[in-house]
């Protein structure tokens, strides 16, 4: 069962998504409801997992000079045993399982191109990769954590 979110909760949403460290009560003034009212709507975004705050990291400014992401053709019987070997890898933030020519999609950063020949050799060395094939961005052209979800999900105040 899906929980709603209504037009007070996209509003809390998309003002959080401008500043997540917005305290309770200047939310409450902004929408013109009791702290205890914008306290009791957070909890149940949060307990619900509707929603999460997290702090979101510039690789570059703090010594990854790498970034890139690596298609990986594996053998399907070996998916789990794939994941989990996956998971375990630092340098991977995001690991995403897809349908198509390629069967994982996985997103890194690292520090030099050594930690990086590193990285292409323990996904070699795993168990049912058949392919790991990198690509890197150039350059960052649009990065945003504020995207409303189209006709009918969160709306800006």
């Amino acid at each position: 069962m899906r929980d709603n979110i209504d037009e007070v909760d996209s509003k809390i949403i998309h003002l959080l998504k401008k500043n997540g460290r917005m305290p309770n009560t200047e939310l409450a003034k902004m929408l013109k409801l009791s702290e205890t009212a914008v306290r009791k709507r957070l909890k149940r975004l949060f307990d619900n997992e509707m929603i999460q705050i997290v702090a979101v990291v510039n690789h570059l400014k703090i010594g990854y000079e790498v970034e890139g992401n690596i298609k990986i053709k594996i053998d399907t019987k070996k998916t789990e045993q794939v994941i989990q070997e996956l998971e375990a890898i630092d340098a991977l933030w995001y690991i995403a399982l897809l349908t198509g020519g390629a069967d994982f999609d996985v997103e890194f950063s690292v520090k030099s191109q050594g930690d990086l020949k590193d990285l292409l050799a323990s996904l070699n060395k795993i168990d049912g990769v058949i392919n790991a094939e990198p690509s890197f961005r150039l350059q960052l052209i649009k990065n945003r954590y504020d995207w409303e979800t189209p006709k009918g999900g969160a709306m800006p105040m």
